[in-house]
């Protein structure tokens, strides 16, 4: 039952679970309404007869009881009298009452004396003068008003003769004692057809309201979950490849909006792919042109496919762009290079000699921007020529430190920048010393001239997996995100007169050794460059 529930429709489930609710609230209430009623209906019968008892007491005489108590004949007047009177109880009421005349007295085995009874007896062979055997529930009303001489009644109880409401009544003669006690029955059988005839009609009722209940409920639930089942359609026909299917918007209801959505979506995921078949045109896929519609895994996977052709030719055009610029370098450096040492000798002979100071100032101002031109040929030349096969054991801790100590004095020429080394772990990693110390150094040199203003420079060392990580951490002015996407390309640099040549190196000789840069960055805030190099393995020296 379990797996069929699950397995059904969602409208079959909602209905079910409405259905389900709906009949028990109204279950509950015609239950409640069919015992309250029986109650009712009891709680009225016993007021009925508890009246009835209350204004025929009064007519019976104790002298009539007297005598026929010490009588006991049936042909005594007294008798008749009795008789008739508590015959008259059945005729001026209903024909279901029924009267009798009780001696107070108890005998054994909760037996009582019937003094004089209504004809109406008759067929229950229950007549005047003879014992009847009581049950609990009739004895306790009886000695309840005999003690306490006052009217009291039974609920429904069970005889011998049938089932019965009675009611009892005390006869007191003029001294206050109690001669006899009246009995008014009423035939509890009545009530028992009229709440048969009432639970019949409470059925009628109740099977007619969960018949109108269920149309209401699979006409309503129709109309309210239309646009989900509309969604199901939509999903469907967009997972067999139909883009342009589109549902419709009733109303401003939360579900049509959500119809609204999806044909939003649906539009956008047509443009998409329309672009995806294009671009799978030109890449050259014949498949994608042999069909007017795509199945969405074929889609992703022809997505995919463009992603990794992108991405190729991306690295081949980088690879490209570095051979041309190994090849410029090469050109470069031979043609440039000693020119510039001529000029820059004969520019320290000059220097030499004496001038005058702004002379010297001259003098020393060619020389520097001489050294700067050869550092950006020396640059050059590291991508011209790496030192490829120049990989040897490095101890990490003594690089940093040694490093750290070499930019204390560069970082003290700006204002308020500290400095901070924290070895995390000590480790052994291989890599190309020199080339590696020239990355540090220019990162951290590019860090301490992105704070300006000052701020605070980090070196940690820590290792992460099968990497041993230089992670240097400034407080500068940090970069956008397109700035980040751009960084280690050549010819871009964020400084005023930078080339972009010394982190594209950096990003090449940290690739050369088989490790990579992560740069994490927030304008305004500073900027991380974690230098991942791999680790030494042991055994591998």
């Amino acid at each position: 039952m379990k797996l069929n529930i699950k397995n059904m429709p969602l409208f079959n489930k909602i209905l079910l679970f409405s259905f389900m609710i709906t009949t028990l609230v109204v279950v509950s209430t015609i239950g409640s309404s069919f015992y309250l009623q029986a109650k009712q209906m009891e709680s009225h019968m016993k007021d009925r007869v508890e009246g009835v008892a209350g204004l025929w007491s009064s007519t019976l005489s104790p002298a009539d009881i007297k005598v026929a108590a010490e009588m006991k004949n049936n042909a005594n007047p007294a008798s008749k009298r009795l008789v008739k009177l508590l015959t008259m109880v059945n005729n001026n009421n209903a024909s279901f009452l029924g009267a009798f005349l009780v001696l107070p007295d108890i005998y054994p085995n909760n037996k009582v004396y019937i003094l004089a009874a209504s004809d109406i007896y008759k067929e229950y062979s229950f007549e005047s003068l003879m014992y009847y055997d009581a049950g609990n529930e009739f004895m306790d009303a009886f000695r309840k008003a005999k003690e306490g001489k006052t009217i009291t009644s039974t609920g429904i109880f069970k005889d011998q003769y049938g089932s019965w409401i009675s009611s009892f009544a005390p006869i007191m003669d003029d001294k206050g004692n109690v001669v006899a006690i009246l009995g008014i029955d009423a035939k509890a059988a009545i009530i028992r057809n009229n709440q048969t005839e009432i639970l019949k009609i409470l059925l009628i009722e109740l099977a007619a309201i969960i018949f109108l209940v269920f149309i209401t409920l699979n006409w309503g639930l129709k109309r309210v979950l239309k646009p989900v089942n509309d969604l199901f359609y939509g999903i469907k026909e967009i997972s067999t490849g139909n883009f342009n299917v589109r549902l419709p918007v009733q109303d401003q209801s939360e579900l049509s909006l959500l119809s609204d959505r999806f044909n939003e979506m649906a539009a956008q995921l047509s443009q998409l792919f329309e672009r995806v078949s294009a671009a799978s045109k030109q890449l050259g896929q014949s498949s994608m042109n042999e069909s007017d519609s795509l199945l969405l895994e074929e889609a992703i996977n022809t997505m995919e496919d463009i992603f990794e052709r992108t991405k190729l030719q991306q690295e081949l055009q980088r690879a490209e762009k570095m051979n041309a610029i190994g090849q410029l370098a090469a050109s470069v450096a031979h043609e440039i290079r000693n020119p510039m040492t001529v000029v820059k000798g004969f520019l320290q002979i000059f220097l030499a000699k004496d001038m005058s100071d702004e002379e010297h100032m001259f003098l020393k101002l060619m020389i520097e921007e001489l050294n700067r031109a050869e550092t950006i040929i020396n640059d050059y030349l590291s991508l011209a020529k790496p030192d490829v096969d120049k990989l040897e054991v490095i101890d990490s801790r003594d690089m940093a430190e040694k490093v750290m100590d070499l930019m204390t004095s560069y970082a003290m020429m700006s204002k308020n920048i500290s400095l901070r080394t924290e070895i995390k772990e000590d480790m052994k990693i291989r890599g190309n010393k020199n080339e590696l110390k020239q990355v540090l150094i220019n990162i951290l040199k590019n860090g301490i001239e992105a704070m300006k203003n000052g701020g605070k420079l980090s070196l940690t060392l820590e290792k992460k997996g099968s990497y041993g990580v230089f992670i240097i951490q400034d407080t500068g002015i940090g970069m956008s995100e397109d700035e980040l996407s751009r960084l280690g390309t050549a010819f871009y640099s964020l400084k005023e007169r930078g080339t972009g040549m010394g982190l594209m190196v950096c990003y090449q000789i940290v690739e050369r050794m088989k490790g990579h840069i992560k740069v994490c960055s927030k304008k305004g805030e500073g900027t991380t460059f974690e230098i991942m190099v791999p680790l030494l393995i042991e055994g591998s020296e």
